[in-house]
């Protein structure tokens, strides 16, 4: 059946990934997840097509319906980009994305759902991952920088941030992603190596802290205690059932978690790490979508 295939798009900073989602059962579609470079610098005309070009491949076995997972900041109602100053799809300012991927995947404007894809992260470790049965949780991803989603009762909420944007909080005198995020990790290395060339990145400063490296594991050690001490506020304020932390960075699960339950002052609630990766976002764009409609239909 197609009814309760959901066709849905991720857009990234370097990538468009796009599959088809069972609602139903909360899972990609076997064959049908493909995932593609994007030049996210160049034009308005060249990003929608690239974006429509990798939707099309979905063909029209699903219901109608499209879910977007896409980064702030956005208008998701309206389905307007806001990019601006940001270093990535600022041709998109003043967009309005709906119409021109309707137009481009002959599709009707209404079905579109467009979700953050930090939340879209979270209510796809909610719907399918290690999330499940939790009613009110924050989700943390880790990776260039630091996402957040905050659920409560299966629906995204601000939370206990701007906006629902962890990192957009200030903490000892600075923003989180001045301390926690890969450019911030990478930078502490160089510095406190001094090493201006060939700085590893974050996977292979944690291999480096695995083997002995103790300048490694001083700067990981700082980064996660820090993230720790930062979100301490914001998640007694939410009075958080859990953390979930997910992204690339929480890979390194063995080097991350212990700082930052210290950092958070060993918590009442557990840390749990995300179950899933690439299809979290697409689920939980999903799973938004399905939510909407029915809301709309009054179920």
């Amino acid at each position: 059946m197609t009814g309760n295939r959901v066709a849905t798009i991720e857009l990234g900073g370097t990538h468009v990934a796009v599959a088809l989602i069972d609602a139903t059962a909360r899972s990609i579609v076997d064959g049908t997840y493909l995932s593609r470079p994007l030049n996210s610098g160049g034009s308005a005309e060249d990003i929608v097509e690239g974006i429509a070009e990798a939707a099309r491949t979905l063909g029209s076995e699903h219901g109608g319906r499209w879910a977007v997972a896409v980064p702030g900041p956005f208008d998701f109602e309206a389905g307007i980009a806001e990019y601006t100053g940001v270093g990535k799809f600022d041709a998109l300012h003043g967009v309005d994305l709906r119409a021109r991927l309707a137009e481009a995947l002959d599709a009707d404007q209404g079905s579109f759902t467009f979700v953050n894809d930090a939340d879209a992260f979270a209510l796809g470790e909610y719907a399918a991952g290690a999330a499940r049965g939790l009613s009110r949780f924050c989700c943390i991803t880790l990776g260039t920088g630091v996402g957040s989603g905050w659920v409560v009762a299966g629906e995204r909420t601000d939370g206990a941030a701007p906006g629902g944007e962890v990192h957009l909080l200030e903490f000892e005198g600075q923003r989180i992603e001045a301390r926690m995020s890969r450019r911030a990790i990478r930078a502490a290395y160089s510095q406190r190596t001094d090493r201006a060339a060939a700085v590893p990145d974050v996977k292979e400063i944690a291999e480096l802290a695995r083997s002995g490296d103790s300048v490694a594991s001083e700067v990981l050690e700082d980064a996660f205690s820090f993230l720790g001490r930062a979100l301490a506020g914001p998640l007694a304020r939410f009075d958080a059932d859990a953390l979930v932390i997910g992204g690339t960075i929480a890979r390194s699960w063995d080097l991350l978690e212990p700082p930052l339950a210290d950092g958070l002052g060993r918590p009442r609630f557990p840390i749990i790490r995300a179950e899933l990766s690439h299809e979290a976002p697409m689920i939980g764009a999903a799973y938004a979508a399905d939510a909407a409609l029915l809301g709309a239909q009054g179920v």
